[in-house]
Order: C-alpha cells, then structure tokens, then sequence
C-alpha cells in the first residue's frame, strides 16, 4: 500500500480521474517479485543470463530518492566458480546535470537491503550468483517531473537482454524499439495485445513467443478517493525473444479426441468470414473442443495460443487488419479483416484467431 501511494504522489494526475487502461495516467503496474522470479528463473537456471549485461528500462522508481534515474550493478566474474559478487555501484543522479555515484564495496550490501525498489533489479542481483549475471542496469523516465532517460533514448546495443515492465501506453513503440535493435527480450504485455498488431504481429512473424508466465493477474495503479486507492487486476503476458516456453508447447501434439463428423452441428459456421480458398472457418468456443480430424480453417479466442503449437498449426488474427491488408500475399482472408467478418447480425464482433492445422 504504501508503495502505491508512493506512485500516487509521483504520477500527480488529478485523483479520482477516471481513464481507460493503457492511457498515461495508468501505466504504473506493480509485477510482484514471486511472478518475477517464477519466469526469470526459467531462463536463469538454463544459462540464459551467464556472462550477460542486462537492461531494465522503464522503472523510474528505482531508489528511495526521487533524482535518480538510472542505476548500474556490475558483478565480479570467476567462472570456474561460477559465481559473482558485486564489484560495483554507480548511478546518476539528475540535478539539471547528470552524475556517476559510485558505492563503496562496504556500502553495497546496506545500499541494496535499503534503497533498491525496482523489483526486476530485486530478482536480478539476488539470483546473479546463480545465473552468472554479468551486470544489471536499471533506467527510468519520470513522466511526472519529465526527468531521467526515456526507453527510446537507451543505447540498446550495450547491452544483451532487456527485462521489464513497459508503460502500456507506449507498448506498439516500445516493442517496435525492441524488435528493431535485435536485442533479446522478456517483458510482460497487456494479455489483449496478443490480437493487437503491437504485440500480435511479433508474435506472427516469429519475432517473439509467449513466455511461461500466461494471462498473469497484474495489479494496475488506478487509485481514486473513492476506491480508497484500490488497485485493478488486469491479465498480462510474458513475451520473449527465448523460444523456451513455444518450444515446449510444439514437442505435445493436440488431440481432444473429437471427430468432426460426429459434432458437426456443434460448430457454427463463420459465413460473414470468407477465406482465400472460399471457405468459411468454424467457430470454436473452447481449445478442447478442437477436432483431431479437421484441417479446415477455425476462429477460436486468443486463449488458445496458450496451447497451440506452431509446429502443428498456423494462425492469424483477425484484428491485424492494417497488416494483413497490406501484405495480401500472407493474409488467408478473402476480404479486409475486421469486426464485421466475426460478427453476427445481433451480436457484437469481437477479434480472435483463426487457426489451421498443418497436413504433415
């Protein structure tokens, strides 16, 4: 609690405003340390991490000191040991110029215990013995005051992996970003995002995967007077460079043991959607409701990527329409892809997946 009234005083927006998700005023979300953990710790104990210099943009609240902005961990390596210590400290602290602030070796362990709040930078040098971490640093922007180093402007090249958090408001370009500097990455995005072209697309073209940790119960900060400054739950994904997680899911095949013909009239047609090949796909409501034995195309919910091999199947969102209507040539849609191909007369559409499973 006292965090988040922490993230009240900072962000200075009127109280009690209210504003839709991924609008600036709330972009503050608090990742708890054991969600951290639990997928960092996927790649850590894999050797994902030895001998890397890790980024984590985006977290101005990184110190118990509102001017600093940016924060650097370097780690002694032996690698026979296979073990780190701290070597090193500095951070920059903003007072209309920058400045390089080293801790003394003694100072360090009291430094960490005390002024750290950044919970990526938390899990990173506690685990670094163990995962053979090289160095962490810590940047953040404070949209409050405008001060400290925004995402856009982080030489990305310096480093080998990027893990954060990033403002939602800002997730097209921050992935953009990404994507562009060839940097590997593990960050969380808003769970719809997996139909939105932002986050969609990657996924798409193979740019990124899902990672172990799915449709997370993420605490937002939209705290009003009269919510008494409650927080919202809001389902997020981990998205990552590291084929680990997808890799899992292509070596299981999916079998329901449902035969098409023997359900047929469970599966309503999607006619207002026309493939290129003239077909209509089928509705699917649930993954376990997937037939073995039907190769023909499926709309189903973004839900069932969490299963979906992509070794077996092919898939493609509807709500990628300004991609795929201007690369015709991989869209599987005979017409513009849009709410109105998944809607019925009265029922309001909604964008999903549509998905085939490959002959082998």
């Amino acid at each position: 609690m006292e965090k988040q009234r922490k993230v009240v005083t900072k962000i200075k927006y009127e109280s009690g405003k209210v504003t839709p998700l991924g609008t600036e005023p709330n972009d503050e979300c608090y990742t708890a340390m054991q969600d951290i953990v639990n997928e960092l710790a996927q790649y850590g104990h894999d050797g994902r991490f030895r001998g890397k210099d890790i980024i984590c943009p985006c977290d101005w609240d990184i110190l118990e000191d509102e001017e600093v902005y940016s924060l650097r961990v370097d780690f002694d390596e032996d690698i026979h040991a296979h073990t780190n210590d701290v070597k090193l400290i500095s951070y920059e602290k903003q007072n209309g110029a920058l400045h390089n602030v080293r801790v003394e070796k003694e100072e360090i362990d009291k430094f960490l215990r005390e002024r750290t709040r950044c919970n990526f930078l938390r899990t990173l040098i506690e685990n670094a013995n163990t995962w053979g971490i090289k160095s962490v640093s810590v940047s953040g922007y404070n949209p409050a005051t405008g001060k400290g180093k925004k995402f856009q402007d982080v030489d990305y090249s310096q480093y080998d992996i990027c893990i954060t958090n990033p403002p939602f408001s800002r997730y097209a370009e921050f992935i953009e970003t990404l994507v562009k500097t060839e940097i590997d990455f593990i960050i969380l995005a808003p769970f719809l995002n997996r139909v939105n072209p932002c986050v969609g697309i990657p996924l798409l073209l193979k740019q990124c995967y899902l990672g172990y940790g799915r449709k997370l119960r993420m605490n937002f900060f939209n705290p009003t007077i009269d919510n008494e400054y409650n927080t919202k739950l809001v389902a997020c994904d981990w998205i990552t460079t590291f084929y680990d997680a997808q890799e899992a899911v292509d070596k299981s095949r999916l079998l329901n043991g449902i035969k098409y013909e023997d359900y047929e009239d469970e599966y309503m047609v999607m006619e207002n959607m026309t493939m290129k090949d003239g077909t209509h796909p089928i509705r699917v409501n649930n993954f376990r409701a997937i037939p073995d034995d039907y190769y023909g195309w499926m709309f189903c919910s973004i839900g069932v990527l969490d299963i979906l091999s992509n070794e077996e199947f092919e898939w493609y969102g509807t709500g990628f329409k300004g991609y795929l209507n201007t690369n015709r040539h991989i869209s599987p849609f005979e017409h513009r892809a849009s709410n109105e191909m998944v809607s019925n007369a009265n029922t309001k559409g909604f964008h999903g997946v549509v998905i085939r499973r490959r002959r082998i």
